[in-house]
Formats: structure tokens, C-alpha cells, sequence
């Protein structure tokens, strides 16, 4: 049996070497169908079934806050809600809290920045994760005043530090304090994302531990699932937690409101798999990705198909010979599988070269967690394989099938005149052909809804003009700049330093800026109003040109001055969604909010309002409730600077870092980007799988248009004398050549028929990656259907138009 299947595959072989044309048509055509499968496939492996580098990574879980009035999504966690689940949660095995934390780090007098992480020491034990060089920090210098210790990821200490086999016990001077190097982690090792090189202790004061702080979510919290842990339990576990601090604490009041409000609200924590947290939000787009290349790959194994019952009609002859010379017809179908499953592995190796280019291009493209690792394993070269085996199987069965049912002495006796292999073929080919123009139309309606979707995205206003405008990002450490007055003082000196730059029209400053992917909320109370639930508003710090920088309206009262700096003015602007909620009648100038939940809290006049800005997203339903203090007032260690520029070229970029530098040496600025590359950025999610799908729609179109033309052409050689003979007795070309056109348009109609049934389907698969644009919408069906229309005909002209222009004479010797 192995003997006679490696005969197979060199009397194949030399068969199709004979018949290059057909074969490399075969080969590109197949290398494109599981390229693109195997491209995905990639990104899906790297994403969802690559191994975590940590211990036992299926049981580790994200624990999050949630809140079912304020929708119920994800939210962060308190320093006291931690110490609460750490301790009073049997369903957990072990826990970590953690926070963001960036550092200036100043080495040879260049300053730097450095993504951080502040983490309890259960960290790496929740982890299960070791130091690969010296060790990582402990309970002990977890505690204030012994907390100056960090451990290194891998790349920052090759990368920045040059695998210093010496660097345990050095000190490195971050945010202008020193903190001692005791370990470094292990290669693999990265953790949330992989641009954290640093990881210090997470020291809690006791004001972070008060009650007052629960609601207070900056943190975030990891967890070990014991064993035989259920959601269930933690569920249940965690419930009778929030229902125990409800008793003990009451309405004592916190900076979001009293915890009995905080309950009121549907609080509750929930859990996810860790991988689902590290993945992003952008991950599931890989599955209707899959879906789509598996489309593509139907279609190319229907064209392929056809080529193999093109080929296998001009080999009757050859096929009935051997079979009347003896051989069996399981020994020619097994000989056709061999051919199939040999122009199989050519396309597939080609696939893979193709599909490893692919996943470069699409790993820098934003879409996929920077984490992970996007290679041709194992995993992929097993895809491989089995992808081609079952295509080989696919589209050389129908030819296989159809050699048992071939008559020999007929096939002998009637070669001329049944050279097209019969109905049966016939049949089968239109079969494909329809089945390749109905895939093809629910590609199209897919990738058409993404486009208008897209299109309707991009064309949202954010609220401001952010053409010329260019941002940066600096921390100020707070051992240099312990309070809000010397942090207002040191970034007044900067920003006066970068507006004197040449190519600077104005500029301005915020504590959180739109598409900076940060924000921040407070709760408050409205003067006159009455004492239920507090209301919450986002809020940032800014200067008096911000707004001016920004291009945000001034719809109502005055923005700030210079002198509300100087005067430390309690003053606040509201934007126009927070005057919408709380002062719908449009008098919130000059009314007074106290922040935070006591009434006795600080109060604020409202001396303008603005227009709302859209924060994180285009396509945000309504914008959030926003106010903003004047920085004078309201200082924070993390600023953005906002300039409109005439020029924002990488010289500039430089000159802007020595202005700050002029100022604090030790000052680095960071995430320097323009704010429509920001927008942009927020759009990688639905810009890049629209790409994608688009060019596997198109490619589906070619197919599609493809097989069209080649049952037709092939169905025109086979009636040449039949034309002939028909024009012969008075038939004229345009008779002939609308003949030819009705059958295509037969094709077309069945599979349009098909195809928009599947394209239904599409849009409701796609339903929730809309934006206003129904699942079934009318303009993007029938653009789909025209274009494959006019392609489709465009395929149908060549043959119909050979036909026509046949010589009668030629044709009626054909025979």
C-alpha cells in the first residue's frame, strides 16, 4: 500500500510539472486560502493557547468591582476592599493587589520614564513566580520607610542595563529617591502587559486602610482560585463580605459616599479569567476573523475543485484507457486524491510563508496585547497539516468520485463528443461556481458593514479640534514636588518654557486628556440639593488656555484666567453633559458644589460651561458628566501638555524635551503623540479587522469572479461546435453572446439568491461590532450585490464574447 501511494505521488508529480500552468494556478490560489487561515489561526494561538508564563495559569482569576446602576461593567478595587477579600474569602487561595506606577529614572544624566507596577508581595506567590536572578521583595518591605527596594523584568535589565550580572544591590534613582535592585525575573515573565519593567512594593498607609477609602477603585486585584473553587462560592463568599462591612460600617461617610449608598447601587465583585483581562478588548475580533478566512477557504477549495474538474475532463480519455487496460478505479481515484493532496502541500507551504509575513504586519498593528507572541509552532505546523489534508480531501473527492461512475467503452467511443465529462461534471461545476458567488456576497456584506460602520465612527465629532495639536506626558515625583502648590509652580515654569519654542501658537495643560486612555471621578454634592445618593462626574485640572488649545466652546459664562491661578480661585467650569443632568433649565452658572461626600467639604462656584468632549471613544453613547478645576487649585503629580503647533516635526520633539529639561533636569516627558494619532489609535479595534476582512472580501470577489468565468469559458469550448453549427444555419454573434450571458446570469442569480441568506446571517454575527448600522441594511446588501454583479458579468463577457466571434468553419471541424 505505501509503495503503490509513492507511485501515486511521482506518477503525480511528473504529471503535473507537465501542466504547470494549472498547477501554479492551483498552488496561488490554495496558498491564499490557507495562508490566510493559518494567519489567524496564528494570532488566535498566540493569544488564546499559548501557555502564560505562570504557574497553573488556568486557575489564576482578575477580581473586579462592579455596579449594576451604573451599568455593570468592570471597574476597579479599594486598598480595603483587598485586605477584605486577601482575608475573608476561603474560595481564594492567595491574592495580589497591584497598581499602575510610572518612575523617572535619571542614569549618565539622561532622564527617562518607566513603566511600573506598585504590587503587594503576594504578587509572585499568587503567581507562582520566582526571581531568576537574586529575589523578590518581601512582607517586610511592604511597610512605610522599608518599601525602596525594586526587582527588574528580564528586558529592562538586558535592554537598558545590559544584563548586569553586578546590578543586584545597586541603587537606582527613580522619581529622585533611591531604590535598592534585589531582583531580576525570569525571561518569559511579564505582568500585566509587557511594557512593566519595574515592580515595587505596595506600601499601605493608614489613611489608604480607613473605610473612608472604600469606593476610592485605583487598584486592581489578582487571585488563585482554591482548589475546587467555584464562581459560585466566591460569589457567595463575597456577597456575605459586602453584606458584613454593610452592619459593621453603616452609613459612615467615604469619599464616594457612605458605604450603605455604595451598596445601594448593586455593588458587588466579579471574576474572569486572567487571560480574558490580559487579552483586551480588541482579542474577539480574531474570531470573526477565523470565521471569515474560513469562508475565504471554502471558496478557494470550490475554485480549486474546478480546476480539478477542468483537468479531469480533458483526461477521460487517459483515465477510461487505464481503466480498460486493468487498472481498478479505486487505483485512479486514489491516484487523483495523491495529485490533489500534492498541489495541497505546495499551497500550504506557500501559505505559511505568506501567512508568517501577515502575522508580522498585524502583531505591530495595535490590534493584539504587546504581550503576546506571535510564531509558527507547533500548534500552527499540526494546523498546517491538517488543513491540508482536509483541503486535499475537499477538492479532489469530486473528482474521484466521479472517475468510479465513468464507463470506459463509452468514454472510448464518444471522447469527442462527451470530452466535457457529462451532466454530472457539468453540474458539479456549476455547483462550485454558485457556492463560490454565494460565500463571495457574505464576505462583501460583511466587510460593507464594517466599512459603513467605520466610516459613521470616524465621522463623530469628539468635541474638539485636535488638527496641529501635539501632546506629551510628564510625572513629577513627589520627594521633588511634595505638595499641589510646588507642583503648580514647577509646571508653570515648564509650560512657560515650551510656549517660548518657535513653532508653538499656544499652549495649554490637563491632568487627564482625551484618548490618553486615563481618567478620574469624584463624587459631589449640589448646594440646595437633598441628601440621597451622591451624584459622581469625571473631572480633570487645567490651565486657562486649555480650552483655547483644545478648540473646546465656550457656550456659557467665562473660562479661567491667569489671575483664578494666582488667586487660587475656588472656581470650576462644568461641561455642557453635566449641566444637561444636574441643571437642565441651563442655569448652572453660578451655582455652588461641594466635593467629596461631606457637606462640609470645599465649595466651588461654576463660572462657565463648555462643550463635552468624548473621552475614550468616537462612538461613546453620551458623554460622561464632566468638571474642571483650575490647576492653580487642583495640582496633580501627572500632567499633559497640549500644543498647537505649526510644526511637530522629531526636531521639534526634541527641542520640547531640552525646554523641560531647562527647567527640572531630571524631567523626562513621555506618550508624545498628536491628538488626531490619538483618535486614530482608539479606532485600531474596528480599523484593522475591516482591513483584514476587506482584503479577504476582495480576495473572495477575484475567486468568485473567477470560477464564473471558468465554467463558462470551459463550457464554450465544449459547445464550439454546437456554436458553430448554430451560426451556421443563422444564428448571429449577439445571439450567441447573450446564450452565454444567460447561463452566467443563471450562476450569478442562484448564487446571489444564496448568498444573501448568508449575508443576513453576517450581519447579526456582527451585530455588536455595529455602529449605527443595522445588522440587515438595505444600501450595503444591494452595493454588495451590485459590485458582485457587475464583476461577475465582467468574468461572463470574455467567454460570451469568444463565443460570438467564433468562425463557423473553425468551429464545425472542432468536432
Amino acid at each position: 500500500m505505501f509503495v503503490n501511494l509513492l507511485q501515486d505521488f511521482r506518477f503525480g508529480s511528473r504529471l503535473l510539472l507537465a501542466r504547470p500552468g494549472f498547477a501554479l494556478a492551483a498552488i496561488l490560489t490554495l496558498a491564499l486560502g490557507i495562508g490566510a487561515n493559518i494567519l489567524v489561526f496564528t494570532l488566535i494561538d498566540g493569544v488564546y493557547l499559548s501557555k502564560l508564563p505562570y504557574r497553573d495559569a488556568d486557575s489564576l482569576v482578575d477580581v473586579y468591582a462592579s455596579t449594576a446602576k451604573f451599568g455593570g461593567g468592570v471597574d476597579n478595587v479599594s486598598i480595603p476592599d483587598y485586605v477584605d477579600l486577601h482575608s475573608a474569602v476561603p474560595a481564594f487561595a492567595d491574592s495580589a493587589l497591584y497598581a499602575d506606577a510610572s518612575f523617572n529614572l535619571v542614569a549618565a544624566g539622561t532622564p527617562e520614564r518607566l513603566q511600573g507596577l506598585r504590587a503587594t508581595p503576594s504578587l509572585f506567590s499568587t503567581l507562582g513566580v520566582g526571581a531568576a536572578l537574586g529575589r523578590v521583595f518581601g512582607a517586610d518591605e511592604a511597610v512605610s520607610g522599608h518599601e525602596h527596594v525594586v526587582v527588574l523584568s528580564d528586558a529592562l535589565w538586558r535592554n537598558r542595563f545590559n544584563a548586569d550580572a553586578q546590578i543586584l544591590g545597586r541603587d537606582l534613582r527613580l522619581d529622585g529617591e533611591n531604590y535598592r535592585v534585589i531582583g531580576v525575573l525570569p525571561p518569559a515573565f511579564m505582568f500585566p502587559r509587557a511594557d512593566v519593567g519595574l515592580y515595587v512594593p505596595f506600601a499601605f498607609t493608614p489613611e489608604q486602610l480607613a473605610d473612608d477609602q472604600r469606593g476610592v477603585n485605583y487598584s486592581s486585584i489578582i487571585a488563585r482560585l482554591a482548589p475546587a473553587a467555584t464562581p459560585a462560592q466566591v460569589d457567595a463568599q463575597t456577597s456575605a463580605m459586602i453584606q458584613r462591612n454593610l452592619e459593621r460600617i453603616g452609613r459612615t461617610p467615604g469619599d464616594d459616599g457612605s458605604y450603605a449608598e455604595l451598596a445601594g447601587t448593586g455593588f458587588r465583585f466579579g471574576t474572569r479569567p486572567l487571560r480574558e483581562q490580559l487579552s483586551g478588548p480588541n482579542a474577539g475580533e480574531l474570531i470573526v476573523l477565523q470565521i471569515a478566512v474560513a469562508l475565504v477557504l471554502l471558496i478557494v477549495l470550490a475554485n480549486v475543485g474546478n480546476l480539478m474538474l477542468t483537468r479531469l475532463t480533458a483526461r477521460h480519455a487517459e483515465l477510461a484507457v487505464r481503466t480498460a487496460l486493468g487498472a481498478r478505479r479505486a487505483d485512479v481515484a486514489r491516484q487523483l486524491l495523491a495529485e490533489a493532496m500534492l498541489l495541497a502541500f505546495a499551497g500550504a507551504l506557500l501559505g505559511l510563508g505568506l501567512a508568517f509575513i501577515g502575522v508580522k504586519v498585524v502583531a505591530s498593528s495595535g490590534l493584539l496585547p504587546a504581550w503576546a507572541t506571535f510564531a509558527i509552532a507547533w500548534r500552527t505546523l499540526a494546523f498546517t497539516l491538517a488543513i491540508s489534508v482536509v483541503a486535499s480531501l475537499a477538492f479532489g473527492l469530486a473528482p474521484a468520485l466521479l472517475s468510479f461512475r465513468a464507463q470506459p467503452q463509452t468514454t472510448l467511443r464518444e471522447s469527442g463528443r462527451l470530452a466535457g465529462g457529462g451532466q454530472g461534471a457539468r453540474r458539479v461545476r456549476s455547483a462550485l461556481a454558485v457556492t463560490q458567488v454565494a460565500l463571495a456576497i457574505a464576505l462583501l456584506a460583511g466587510a460593507g458593514l464594517l466599512l459603513r460602520s467605520f466610516a459613521n465612527a470616524s465621522a463623530q465629532s469628539p468635541g474638539f479640534n485636535g488638527a496641529g495639536v501635539l501632546s506629551a506626558h510628564l510625572t513629577l515625583p513627589p520627594a521633588k514636588y511634595p505638595d499641589k502648590a510646588a507642583q503648580a509652580r514647577g509646571v508653570r515654569r515648564m509650560l512657560d518654557a515650551v510656549r517660548a519654542l518657535p513653532g508653538v501658537e499656544s499652549g495649554g495643560l490637563t491632568t487627564k486628556l482625551p484618548f490618553s486612555g486615563e481618567n478620574s471621578g469624584i463624587v459631589f454634592r449640589i448646594a440646595g440639593r437633598g441628601d440621597g445618593a451622591l451624584p459622581h462626574a469625571a473631572w480633570r485640572a487645567v490651565d486657562e488656555d486649555f480650552f483655547g488649545v483644545m478648540g473646546i466652546p465656550l457656550l456659557r459664562g467665562r473660562v479661567f484666567a491667569s489671575d483664578d491661578w494666582e488667586a487660587q480661585a475656588k472656581s470650576i467650569i462644568v461641561d455642557a453633559a453635566f449641566e444637561q443632568r444636574y441643571f437642565p433649565d441651563g442655569d448652572a452658572v453660578g451655582q455652588h458644589i461641594t466635593l467629596g461626600s461631606t457637606p462640609t467639604g470645599d465649595a466651588y462656584t461654576i463660572v462657565g460651561v463648555v462643550g463635552s468632549v468624548k473621552h475614550w471613544d468616537l462612538t461613546e453613547a453620551a458623554a460622561r458628566p464632566t468638571f474642571y478645576f483650575n490647576f492653580g487649585t487642583q495640582a496633580g503629580d501627572g500632567v499633559f501638555l497640549v500644543l498647537r503647533m505649526r510644526d511637530a516635526s522629531a526636531m521639534f520633539v526634541e527641542r520640547l524635551r531640552a525646554a523641560v529639561r531647562s527647567v527640572d533636569a531630571e524631567q523626562p516627558l513621555f506618550n508624545i503623540s498628536t491628538l488626531d494619532q490619538r483618535i486614530r489609535s482608539s479606532l485600531t479595534g474596528r480599523r484593522v479587522p475591516l482591513q483584514l476582512l476587506a482584503l479577504f472580501a476582495g480576495c473572495a470577489l477575484l475567486l468568485a469572479a473567477i470560477g464564473i468565468y471558468g465554467v463558462l469559458a470551459f463550457g464554450v469550448e465544449q459547445r464550439t461546435a454546437e456554436i458553430g453549427l448554430r451560426m451556421a444555419i443563422g444564428a448571429d454573434g449577439s445571439r450567441v453572446r447573450r446564450s452565454v450571458l444567460a447561463d452566467g446570469a443563471r450562476l450569478i442569480g442562484l448564487g446571489a439568491g444564496a448568498g444573501l441568506v448568508g449575508a443576513i446571517g453576517i450581519g447579526f454575527l456582527l451585530k455588536n461590532r455595529l455602529f449605527q448600522v443595522a445588522p440587515v441594511d438595505a444600501p450595503s446588501l444591494a452595493g454588495v450585490v451590485l459590485v458582485l454583479i457587475v464583476t461577475a458579468l465582467a468574468a461572463c463577457w470574455f467567454p460570451a464574447n469568444r463565443a460570438a466571434r467564433l468562425d463557423p468553419l473553425v468551429a464545425l471541424r472542432h468536432e
